[in-house]
């Protein structure tokens, strides 16, 4: 859809808008994360009354960047990978398109894990697997009889159940617990496979098996997403929410902390917070609390018990994100690549420590002075919680413990910093299934409240930008048919319909 036909429709809905007075809104988005920012951005395209309150000073959440000394740091998210149309849609039309960040070429030549002590490429081909020393010819074997295992009885599995039935064991230590480990700080013996591999479960509903779901869509043609595309932005990650929170149609106030959520009827709010100016006291159709599932669960205690006792229960994991510079030339490895995963086989034979190593200023230009090199490590996760309690001193060390070796580091930092995050990620873990039917199921009881955060329909950005058109596509629908209602009790003839919004559905 096309700016003019945005800007028609706005017109036409404010034609027929009935406010009671200022403070009524038709959504009022808690959290200014990118949660929040994104279905607040899909919601204002279609020229509704949205705001967004966020308690804290800045937009963003955890994604922010740092820059001292000419090092580029982030404190959680450092890119974004992209293989969804309707998220291309949002960059483009929010003006993000034109201030990313394309990963250097250097970065994409390699992709490196962790494996008998040693750093070796991943083979990213079937091809080039077969060939690679570092699967066995048992393992190599197990894959081929992929297309020939029967679907799932189990009725929710864990990543380990579902990738080892699919795959074999060794797959999954050596290509799966990694990602899941070092980028969703996750364990996959834990883990819902449904919901934190989405994708791969819907192949073997669908076709019976992951081979098979591959040949059926190169067969017809299709495809159910387009090549994957990793980015950040000009001046780092923190671009994303600051550009949002600057748009105006999303009404971004900072320093606004809700403190009392209460339900009149069926789409009819009040919300309470406390301001730089006082007490405040707003009014709307739509409730979007897109904060973290404790600060949800308190806000919701007087609203609804059960939904509340449910969202306490979510569980996060703790990680911290450590950052070193060094001089170019104390470094020996090429540094040809993203970086490295640490399978948990190798933490428990080599005492490793971290989960994960970025070579930032590989992915990145302008990530570290000239002549300089930034690398990110992930230290603690579902596989070591306690590594949060961990000093800056311990946490460096504890780094350059694991890395030197690997990368032929011959030199003391010139910088360290680290991030800590105490409640870093969700996890999907245990009876995760049962936990989000119940939220669903209350949420059908309270018309108007909407649950937009990474608790719910994954954690990675991409991920949080598709759900929040979801989210935004349920308001719109709503309000949509509320004021045809309206018009067509008020006025005879034919008017306009509320039938177009920016929001496009893709197969």
């Amino acid at each position: 859809m096309t700016h003019t036909n945005t800007q028609t429709h706005k017109s036409q809905y404010n034609k027929n808008r009935h406010h009671s007075d200022a403070s009524d809104l038709d959504v009022l988005v808690v959290g200014g994360g990118i949660s929040g920012l994104s279905t607040a951005w899909w919601l204002a395209q279609s020229g509704l009354h949205v705001q967004v309150w966020e308690k804290s000073s800045q937009a963003g959440g955890k994604i922010k960047t740092d820059t001292i000394d000419g090092f580029r740091t982030e404190q959680a998210a450092s890119m974004i990978m992209n293989f969804k149309p309707e998220v291309d849609q949002f960059f483009t039309h929010s003006g993000l398109e034109a201030l990313k960040a394309k990963r250097l070429l250097k970065a994409e030549n390699n992709r490196y894990l962790m494996n008998k002590g040693q750093l070796q490429p991943l083979p990213m081909t079937i091809a080039r697997l077969f060939f690679s020393s570092m699967w066995s010819t048992q393992g190599k074997l197990r894959l081929l009889m992929e297309p020939f295992i029967s679907k799932a009885s189990k009725e929710d599995e864990t990543v380990s159940e579902f990738i080892t039935r699919r795959f074999g064991q060794e797959f999954l230590e050596k290509a799966m617990e990694p990602f899941i480990a070092g980028t969703l700080a996750s364990d996959p013996d834990f883990a819902s496979a449904q919901h934190v591999i989405p994708r791969l479960t819907a192949l073997e509903k669908k076709f019976g098996s992951i081979t098979a779901g591959i040949i059926a869509h190169k067969a017809t043609g299709k495809r159910t997403a387009r090549n994957p595309e990793s980015f950040s932005f000009e001046g780092g990650m923190s671009t994303l929410p600051q550009q949002l929170a600057n748009d105006p149609k999303l009404g971004f106030k900072a320093n606004i902390e809700v403190t009392n959520i209460i339900q009149h009827g069926p789409h009819q709010w009040e919300i309470r917070a406390k301001g730089p100016d006082g007490e405040m006291c707003y009014t709307a159709r739509h409730v979007v609390i897109s904060s973290p599932s404790d600060i949800a669960a308190h806000l919701l205690k007087s609203v609804n018990q059960t939904l509340s006792h449910v969202l306490s229960t979510v569980k996060y994991t703790p990680l911290s994100v450590v950052h070193i510079g060094l001089e170019h030339s104390a470094v020996d490895h090429p540094l040809d690549s993203a970086g490295f995963l640490v399978p948990r086989q190798e933490k428990k034979q080599g005492n490793m420590t971290i989960n994960g190593n970025l070579w930032m200023s590989s992915i990145f230009s302008d990530r570290a002075p000239q002549n300089c090199i930034l690398l990110s490590s992930y230290i603690g996760g579902s596989r070591q919680p306690t590594a949060i309690d961990f000093s800056t001193e311990e946490n460096i060390a504890y780094v350059l413990q694991d890395i030197a070796p690997l990368l032929g580091i011959k030199g003391d930092p010139v910088m360290g910093r680290v991030n800590k995050h105490q409640k870093a990620l969700p996890l999907y873990h245990d009876d995760y299934h049962r936990k989000l039917t119940v939220i669903k199921q209350e949420l059908h009881n309270l018309p108007g409240l909407h649950l937009e955060a990474n608790y719910i329909g994954g954690v990675s950005i991409r991920d949080r930008i598709v759900s929040s058109q979801k989210t935004a596509s349920v308001i719109l629908a709503h309000l949509s048919l509320q004021s045809k209602n309206r018009r067509t009790q008020t006025v005879k003839k034919s008017t306009p319909d509320f039938n177009h919004t920016f929001i496009e559905t893709h197969a």
